[in-house]
């Protein structure tokens, strides 16, 4: 419990520190300030690999880690698209419905008639071919968005 807390108020103090590029954020780039040797950031390094908390500071922004402008479940995105492929289909030629509604809701799209518009005006990008899987539908989608 102890580190745990411990945890939690480096994490707070995070905000202020800038992650070293040659070692990442994490941990081990907060508790190991001066990173100049190399022997320091091989150990900041290791710590922030061995303690597996730079999954928590990307997706809370702490430990030195930016926080991702559009944080997106790419598992929600993945099943709603495997789920809804036809649906997605039918809409994005359209540009319009309800299940290109739900997927600009998941991908927290503002605009969503530019959203649509820019989809439908890329639909021969997005369906690229009779054997598109879900997965390659989630990836055009995210390139022509991007």
């Amino acid at each position: 419990m102890k580190k745990l807390g411990l945890a939690v108020a480096l994490a707070s103090l995070s905000s202020v520190a800038i992650a070293n590029p040659n070692t990442g954020c994490g941990l081990g780039s907060m508790i190991i300030e001066d990173q100049s040797s190399v022997l320091m950031q091989v150990l900041a390094v290791t710590t922030n690999g061995t303690s597996g908390n730079q999954t928590f500071g990307i997706t809370s922004g702490t430990l030195g880690c930016a926080k991702p402008a559009n944080l997106v479940s790419n598992e929600q995105m993945n099943q709603f698209v495997a789920n809804n492929i036809d649906s997605l289909a039918v809409d994005i030629a359209a540009g319009q419905g309800e299940a290109l509604d739900t997927l600009a809701v998941i991908m927290n799209v503002e605009d969503k008639a530019a959203f649509a518009s820019k989809l439908q005006a890329n639909f021969s990008n997005l369906f690229s071919s009779e054997e598109l899987t879900s997965a390659a539908l989630v990836d055009n989608i995210i390139a022509v968005v991007g």
